[in-house]
């Protein structure tokens, strides 16, 4: 009996034995072990004050970032992310060489073994002065305000700001900006922003490792309304005895001007005097317009003179403004198309006379025209002729340009037909008076 039950728990001793042993097996089969990589994972760093302390600043020049390989269970690796490691650098231990280990951690636990390998890793730097100086705030901005209004004053709170950074950063910085973002804005807004270092060609600089002594500033805008204006050249005096205004130009005729709400509410014009008391030429300035512009508004417009031209003529001499379209055309050859190559050009066409006769003239009185006569294509310089009334002279001749274009099948200097002037057009110039 004694023997049988000894013989029965033997078998049960290597039934349990062989049950587990074929437990193993199939969770292995089911649930095996593996590995996968992890890359990127970011490295924090510990005891930056160990650098700060000694006046340094650091750079990290290679091991920002590191892979890792985990080796467990499949079901355990397999639901792991990058965000379940942390790693970080312990600057305290920073080597003579300006590196340090590496050192991975998983966040999760598991019932089973799990291995980390990053392969060494290691966080290396440069290590540099630390240099401390002061810069004025500089407002720029992007983006545009409503239509019709312009920026005013834009104040930075602090207007200085001081930045300690390493040396070869700090010679790269030209000044400290803020950058505000304009958004269709029509009335004065304030906002915080962050200051932004700038090299001298106007680029951001990487801000890793600086430190400001504000980090936000607080700029007010100022968001002024606009109107448009006119501008008034008023003469003042008369031309010497025997001389007369012609006619007074000038520009800009209109201006834009910003300024408050009330000022702008008010009946705005500019007039500005010009004296040609005893003129016997053409009176020419460029006159400030600063000193007529009420005090409450400021010129939008990217200009800030107008300029005068009044034009002086002795008595008994008229000077008319002619151009292609004032001049008739005559003896067109057949088969060909005439245009003129000056036809926006203004030509002063000056008539010495009784002033009684003068007076009387009109464009039309000129007969200004050109004769094509014995022409061919191509460009010709041409004098303009003129049929003016008894007892009045031309004071000077001018020529004009024309292009003349042979219509027939195989000609020279052939084209597409243009309209062909008409001999007698009405012109449609005017007199300089």
């Amino acid at each position: 009996m004694k023997n049988k039950i000894l013989s029965n728990l033997v078998l049960k001793i290597i039934s349990l034995i062989a049950a587990f042993l074929f437990w193993l097996v199939i969770i292995n089969l089911t649930d095996p072990i593996t590995s996968m990589t992890f890359y990127d994972i970011p490295v924090q760093i510990l005891n930056e004050n160990v650098i700060t302390s000694a006046n340094q600043v650091y750079e990290i020049e290679d091991g920002d970032k590191v892979d890792v390989t985990v080796k467990g269970k499949r079901s355990f690796v397999e639901r792991l992310t990058e965000g379940d490691f942390t790693a970080t650098a312990d600057l305290s231990q920073l080597s003579k060489v300006n590196a340090v280990s590496i050192d991975v951690k998983l966040n999760k636990t598991s019932k089973s073994n799990v291995e980390l390998d990053c392969g060494n890793a290691v966080l290396k730097v440069k290590l540099e002065k630390r240099v401390t100086r002061k810069f004025k705030v500089e407002v720029q901005y992007q983006g545009e305000l409503s239509e019709n209004y312009v920026l005013g004053e834009m104040v930075a709170r602090p207007n200085i700001v001081e930045v300690s950074c390493g040396e070869s950063k700090f010679k790269q910085i030209d000044h400290v900006g803020v950058m505000v973002i304009l958004n269709g804005e029509s009335e004065d807004f304030e906002n915080e922003y962050s200051p932004i270092l700038y090299d001298e060609e106007g680029e951001a600089l990487d801000s890793a490792n600086v430190t400001f002594s504000n980090n936000r500033i607080r700029v007010s805008t100022e968001v002024l309304a606009t109107k448009l204006v006119p501008v008034h050249v008023e003469t003042e005096g008369t031309p010497a005895a025997g001389y007369r205004l012609v006619q007074t130009d000038y520009k800009p005729e209109k201006i834009r001007v910003s300024g408050s709400a009330e000022a702008l509410d008010k009946e705005i014009s500019i007039r500005i005097p010009i004296n040609i008391a005893g003129a016997k030429k053409n009176v020419e300035k460029e006159i400030a317009l600063s000193e007529y512009l009420p005090p409450d508004l400021t010129i939008v417009d990217d200009v800030d003179t107008v300029s005068v031209r009044c034009e002086i003529e002795k008595n008994g001499r008229r000077t008319f403004a002619v151009t292609a379209t004032d001049i008739a055309v005559r003896n067109l050859p057949p088969n060909y198309t005439m245009e003129f190559e000056d036809t926006y050009t203004i030509f002063p066409v000056t008539l010495l006379g009784e002033e009684e006769k003068l007076t009387d003239i009109s464009l039309p009185d000129l007969g200004a025209y050109v004769d094509l006569s014995g022409l061919g294509a191509g460009t010709h310089l041409l004098d303009v002729h003129f049929s003016l009334p008894a007892s009045v002279k031309l004071k000077n001749k001018i020529k004009i340009k024309v292009i003349l274009k042979s219509q027939e099948p195989g000609g020279s200097n052939t084209a597409e037909p243009a309209e062909t002037p008409a001999a007698t057009p009405k012109p449609t110039g005017g007199a300089l008076e």
